[in-house]
């Protein structure tokens, strides 16, 4: 197989690996079922980076990375990608990178709006101390799966000598 083949192959699987990450961490994970019980405010429970996109971008996401996979697996494997495949495949790292930066946004938001009520928690003595919560390492690791499929896609693009 092509090293460009690789990356954007290997690029799709860690980013995959990464979406089932919780999208934010936090020591106290386990009382959010208790706390949401006594105030719905709270979440039940820590969702997924998968479980925080939106239905169509989850239907987009799939899209995409079957793209990827498609034009990466496609016959004859052990030859780059051809020009305009190597340029695609290297837009969609991009732009699935540029989305799972807009998350990671988002999922610090969530974190900021949960410590804080965590800490209120805490001073009105629902919870022993005030936790801290942020974004998961999931997002690296996304981040880490769409660069490496935006590079393998470039890589195609500078090596092909076909359009």
């Amino acid at each position: 197989m092509h090293t460009s083949r690789i990356l954007a192959v290997a690029g799709s699987i860690i980013g995959i690996v990464g979406l089932f990450f919780t999208s934010i961490e936090t020591d106290a994970e386990a009382l959010l079922p208790t706390l949401n019980q006594a105030n719905p405010a709270f979440p039940d429970g820590l969702p997924t980076v998968w479980g925080g996109l939106d239905t169509w971008a989850q239907v987009v996401l799939v899209i995409l990375i079957a793209v990827v996979l498609y034009l990466a697996l496609r016959p004859v494997i052990s030859r780059v990608m051809d020009r305009t495949s190597g340029i695609t495949v290297a837009v969609i790292g991009v732009l699935l990178g540029l989305y799972a930066i807009v998350k990671w946004t988002d999922a610090s938001d969530s974190a900021d709006s949960l410590q804080g009520s965590l800490g209120q928690a805490a001073q009105a003595g629902l919870i022993p101390q005030a936790f801290e919560v942020s974004p998961s390492a999931g997002f690296i690791i996304l981040l880490a799966g769409t660069v490496i499929v935006a590079v393998g896609g470039l890589l195609a693009a500078v090596q092909s000598s076909n359009g």
